[in-house]
């Protein structure tokens, strides 16, 4: 069963570099070919991430007036729901839920590359977006969302940045009470 595969990605001009997901005691088979045919020599490495929220299902809970630092830095790209903005970058997740009106969500109090914000509703398996951003009007690269939550809703946030971009930020939860 395919679990992922790659052609010239990441900083290797014509190798390959690709991230999953794995399962603890599940034995992965990797499948190395030339394009086109091509054969030669190669150098293949494997590491495993540390970042607990490199995927959905290890979201890092934020809370309201909560400022959480973070970094995408050696994350993983995500295959998401397009929502307001595409996924073009590795990115971590976030995620909130028992809030009941305006929230805003914002990485423009400290950043260190071009970030994109996207929240999505439901669950890992099967998310719905709410809203998403790519560079706050007036303000430059960093990114903000507005959007009124509900309570029973659970919330995921995708940090991640524009056209291949990652860095370190500061994510920052507001909950307005008026």
């Amino acid at each position: 069963v395919c679990v992922a595969g790659n052609d010239d990605g990441g900083n290797c001009d014509v190798g390959s570099t690709l991230s999953f997901a794995g399962d603890l005691g599940t034995t992965y088979f990797i499948f190395v070919q030339g394009y086109e045919g091509a054969t030669g020599e190669f150098e293949l490495t494997a590491t495993c991430a540390a970042i607990t929220n490199d995927f959905c299902q290890g979201a890092v809970t934020i809370g309201c007036n909560q400022s959480l630092s973070g970094s995408t830095v050696d994350a993983s790209e995500d295959a998401v729901p397009f929502c307001e903005t595409g996924v073009q970058a590795p990115g971590v997740w976030y995620t909130f839920t028992g809030v009941d009106g305006p929230v805003q969500l914002s990485t423009c109090e400290s950043l260190t590359y071009d970030s994109r914000l996207n929240v999505y509703a439901g669950s890992c398996g099967a998310l719905v977006c709410v809203t998403g951003n790519d560079d706050t009007p007036n303000v430059g690269e960093c990114s903000t969302v507005n959007f009124s939550a509900t309570a029973d809703v659970t919330y995921y946030i995708l940090v991640q940045g524009y056209d291949g971009a990652t860095g370190e930020f500061l994510l920052e939860m507001a909950c307005p009470t008026c």
